[in-house]
């Protein structure tokens, strides 16, 4: 992971890897799904602009969520003084430990997505659906199949997901807030 960065196909994978992570990472400050998607792809611009063989993933990284991080910053700092309600802007802003809660919970999210898309089958289709945020029942009844199936399916892809990801609290957590689990 410490590895110098070496060419346009390391980028490439760069922006494969972390571009909805930023997207998220960005709308969550900005909350306007138009002006996130301007923001990660001028981010992802600054970067290749500056990125050279002394860049390693992690510089990359860091510098990534840092610019997103400044440019949200900038964007809010502009609408609020726009407002001409300076006082408010403290309120707005994100602090340095939720800038730090935000980037581990984009992270999360990208290992989640990223093992969700090794799943094959049934198990892909469910989680894709549950992540839509469709209930058991909603699944069942799109793919012409029990509930008790879809729970049994959603083990099975739960199973699945720990094998790939290795860490119980991640999938624990994408279970809780991400597929709405109904029992």
């Amino acid at each position: 992971m410490s590895d110098c960065i070496n060419g346009i196909n390391t980028f490439k994978q760069l922006y494969t890897d972390y571009f909805q992570a930023v997207w998220g990472f960005c709308n969550t400050y900005l909350k306007d799904r138009e002006q996130s998607m301007d923001v990660t792809q001028e981010t992802f611009f600054k970067l290749y602009e500056r990125l050279n063989d002394s860049y390693t993933k992690q510089n990359a990284i860091a510098f990534i969520y840092i610019t997103a991080k400044n440019i949200c910053m900038d964007i809010l700092r502009h609408n609020k003084f726009k407002l001409e309600d300076a006082e408010q802007l403290k309120e707005v802003l994100p602090s340095n430990d939720s800038f730090l809660d935000e980037i581990a919970s984009q992270e999360m999210i990208r290992c989640v997505r990223s093992a969700i898309d090794q799943l094959t089958g049934r198990s892909l289709e469910i989680a894709n659906l549950s992540l839509d945020g469709k209930s058991n029942q909603e699944i069942a009844d799109m793919l012409g199949i029990s509930i008790n199936s879809v729970k049994s399916l959603k083990k099975e892809m739960y199973t699945k997901l720990r094998k790939i990801i290795g860490h119980d609290y991640i999938v624990l957590l994408f279970a809780k807030h991400m597929l709405h689990v109904e029992q």
